[in-house]
């Protein structure tokens, strides 16, 4: 049985820049450092990079989602903040070919979904067939995999890591600690209490205490215990916090590259980009102990 490290790619090159200097080929030596660390950590027989679309279906149900994130214009750092966001654009794009050029590494991408969607089908595509995954993301989002479900059998394959904290993510879990959420509930929650980082207004009256009274309770119903106002939030935030379900042609349209283990051609960059603390016996020796195993990733029969 194999272990496939799923990293949210857009995310980890976020976190990578964050700390000291980015200036010249500081940000891929963060991203190199970073990436060996955690494949270390995590020792999976393969390597998949999922990359960022765009939300189109979550634009066409709600035009506001996310907008709170865009810089705006009568922002007067707007010049300073853009040129960030577009420098980031491009480092991310240098660890990318750093990562294709020298690792077995898989990279994924569909234009019309964000990451998370294609991320959670995929993770579910590979506990079907008896995977492990390991998902690498801040996201909170990625809870949702950790709910049971009888349409997604396996989800105890899935894991969730925090490469902020450090540590695992926790399924939800109920008024009373112990049992868990189903994944049913956790959408509920999420629709009922709005999600600020998203700019998705949750409904008017319901914080968590009260949410997580009425989840729980197998007799409510949200279109009767609704006013019809408060409904239609309801059923909006629903189809925006669920992750998007994939079917045959959304795989067929899934961006996808391939690069491949080349441990000389790692040595040449390293020495190239002036990575001197990287050269050195002993720390390639740790790049090759956790790369040079690596398998190329399992996929659905219509990526290719």
């Amino acid at each position: 049985m194999g272990k496939t490290l799923i990293v949210d790619f857009a995310n980890f090159c976020h976190r990578c820049k964050a700390g000291f200097s980015n200036e010249g080929t500081a940000f891929l030596y963060k991203f190199v450092r970073n990436l060996r660390a955690l494949a270390a950590e995590h020792q999976p027989t393969s390597l998949v990079f999922v990359k960022e679309g765009s939300p189109v279906h979550r634009y066409e149900i709600f035009k506001e989602y996310k907008q709170n994130r865009k810089v705006k214009e009568d922002d007067p750092k707007v010049a300073e903040k853009f040129a960030q966001v577009m420098e980031l654009k491009e480092k991310s794009k240098e660890a990318e070919y750093f990562s294709l050029k020298n690792l077995e590494v898989t990279v994924l991408r569909h234009r019309n979904l964000e990451a998370d969607d294609v991320i959670a089908n995929y993770a579910r595509f590979l506990v079907s067939k008896g995977e492990e995954v390991i998902i690498a993301s801040t996201d909170k989002d990625f809870v949702q995999l950790l709910a049971h479900e009888d349409a997604f059998p396996n989800t105890h394959l899935i894991k969730v890591y925090d490469f902020g904290t450090k540590d695992f993510r926790k399924p939800l879990l109920g008024a009373d600690k112990t049992s868990k959420l189903t994944l049913s509930q956790v959408v509920y929650m999420k629709a009922l209490t709005g999600d600020k980082s998203d700019n998705i207004p949750g409904v008017p009256g319901f914080g968590p205490k009260k949410t997580l009274t009425a989840i729980q309770n197998e007799d409510w119903d949200p279109e009767v215990a609704l006013s019809p106002e408060s409904f239609e939030i309801f059923e909006r935030n629903v189809k925006l916090v669920q992750f998007a379900a994939m079917e045959n042609e959304d795989w067929c349209r899934v961006e996808m590259q391939r690069g491949h283990w080349d441990p000389a051609a790692l040595m040449i960059d390293f020495h190239t980009f002036g990575f001197t603390s990287l050269v050195k016996e002993s720390t390639l020796n740790m790049f090759y102990e956790t790369f040079s195993g690596m398998e190329p990733a399992k996929l659905p029969e219509k990526v290719r």
